[in-house]
This record gives C-alpha cells, sequence and structure tokens, in this order.
C-alpha cells in the first residue's frame, strides 16, 4: 500500500474547540501573549494574584511574563470551566499592568506554586522512549518549548 493510501486510512485528529470567542479582541491579545511564551515541557503557565501571567519551569523559575490588565484577566480565565473556576482558592487578582517588571521574574516569595516534585520528574525521565521520542518532536517543531530538566537527555 502506498503513503498516500496509507494517509488517506487514517482518521482525522479531532479538533480541540475553544469555550471563547476566538475572534473577540481581549482572546486574540491572551492567545498573542500565550504564544510568544517560552514554556518548559515540565512546566506550568501560572496567573499570579499580582496580575501577572508567568511561565514557570518545573522548578519554578521564570521563563517568560506578562502584567495582565483586569480585561486581560477576565478573558484568560474565561478560557476554563466554570467547575476549574469554582474551585480556585483566592480569585481576586491585581492589575498586572501595575506590577512593576522586576517582579514579574522576581514576585514575592511564597507567591508562586510549589515546584513539581522529583517523583513527578522521574516519571517523564523514566517514560518509554517512544513516548519521549513524541516529546522530543514537539520540542523540534515548537521553538518556544524547552527541556529545562533535561528529562529527555
Amino acid at each position: 500500500m502506498s503513503e498516500r493510501n496509507l494517509e488517506e486510512e487514517q482518521p482525522a485528529a479531532p479538533k480541540c474547540t475553544p469555550n471563547y470567542d476566538t475572534s473577540d479582541p481581549l482572546q486574540q491579545e491572551v492567545a498573542r501573549i500565550l504564544r510568544g511564551f517560552k514554556n518548559d515541557i515540565l512546566g506550568i503557565t501560572f496567573l499570579g494574584n499580582d496580575g501577572v501571567l508567568r511561565s514557570l519551569t518545573a522548578d519554578r523559575k521564570v521563563l517568560s511574563a506578562e502584567g495582565l490588565s483586569p480585561e486581560l484577566i477576565e478573558a484568560f480565565l474565561a478560557r476554563f470551566p466554570e467547575e476549574y473556576k469554582a474551585k480556585m482558592t483566592d480569585p481576586v487578582f491585581a492589575d498586572g499592568t501595575k506590577t512593576p517588571k522586576e517582579k514579574w521574574y522576581e514576585p514575592d516569595p511564597g507567591s508562586l506554586p510549589e515546584p513539581l516534585s522529583q517523583e513527578e520528574i522521574e516519571k517523564v525521565k523514566n517514560q518509554p522512549e517512544e513516548r519521549k521520542n513524541i516529546l522530543r518532536r514537539r520540542l523540534q517543531e515548537d521553538k518556544n518549548l524547552l527541556d529545562v530538566t533535561g528529562v529527555l537527555a
């Protein structure tokens, strides 16, 4: 069977439909910010109570940050399901545009979530090579995706 026939027989990958209005200028701005962020494959994107959206490594160092206006904070939070937002323990956010830029990368102690446990890091290190190869391909395809902890080495 030719390569072309194999491709034709493969079912189309399911499309992820956002639960927010992608034509909304605020959502487009949130998307622009997120696209520009560097991301650790074991890291997280975190919105702090200081109104700053940060991309954090597994050990919670800041890779990228942007202070969000109250309108952008609302747009960012609109991307999450209601049941997730209901679990937020302190959903009050400052105007991130007023947070000093030096605090974007050096936030106050205790304002970031706990680092990823060594146990969780080891789980990724010990994954089958097939799974790690998928992550390696993603690293090659996305210039903003990084392996800061070296779990794929």
